[in-house]
């Protein structure tokens, strides 16, 4: 099957960034391979985690979710694939992010009054500013385990972890951002810059419950 992408925006709290996200589905790339073309790096599979708040880019972790999220949703179905205007996108900074490594909690939820579905795999985020985004280069983890099609209720979620490091002296980048389909979601909130280190970046894959997704190393 060729893999069709589900892309949204997500924007750190207290003024700090926006995601860029592509969902990719039905076997686009296996686990410990990258995107963009990159070279492969090894990920494994990491202990399963809890869930906290959100936070800024220096590590210190802070009680902000953005935005909230509803009731989880289930696997399989059959209904339509969810659209750029039918998802809100959030994100929840865990608070063991420090020194330099953070780790976070994608959101994705159906706000549309209809249910839609999730391919199974990975999330590809971009980087960028103002809906103008270039894809970032990410390992994908089979993390907790392999992904499935996932149905989204109305007011319901789906969830993806998230690492990456921000160490002193890394670059910049104007911030993450999250594309559906053709078109590009905003998040109410602010924007970058981020810190990133290049090659950094691992996600997990999307998983209609928040249990196990989150990285801790």
């Amino acid at each position: 099957m060729k893999p069709r992408s589900v892309r949204t925006s997500v924007t750190l709290a207290g003024g700090v960034a926006a995601v860029a996200v592509a969902l990719a589905g039905c076997g686009d790339t296996k686990a410990g391979d990258t995107t963009s073309g990159s070279s492969k790096v090894t990920a494994s599979p990491e202990a399963p985690g809890e869930t906290g708040g959100s936070g800024n880019p220096t590590g210190k972790a802070t009680p902000d979710t953005v935005p909230g999220h509803g009731k989880t949703g289930q696997t399989g179905g059959t209904a339509a694939r969810c659209t750029a205007g039918e998802l809100r996108a959030g994100w929840q900074r865990q608070p063991w992010s420090k020194d330099g490594h953070v780790f976070a909690t994608l959101i994705l939820t159906n706000r549309s009054g209809r249910p839609c579905t999730l391919a199974a795999g990975w999330a590809t985020f971009g980087k960028g500013s103002s809906g103008r985004y270039q894809e970032l280069r990410t390992t994908r983890a089979a993390m907790p385990g392999a992904g499935t099609t996932i149905t989204l209720k109305p007011g319901t979620s789906a969830f993806e972890g998230v690492k990456y490091d921000a160490t002193q002296g890394c670059p910049t980048i104007g911030g993450f951002g999250v594309k559906v389909h053709a078109g590009w979601n905003d998040v109410p909130g602010g924007s970058g810059p981020v810190v990133l280190c290049p090659d950094s970046f691992t996600a997990g894959t999307i998983q209609p419950t928040m249990n196990g997704v989150n990285f801790h190393s």
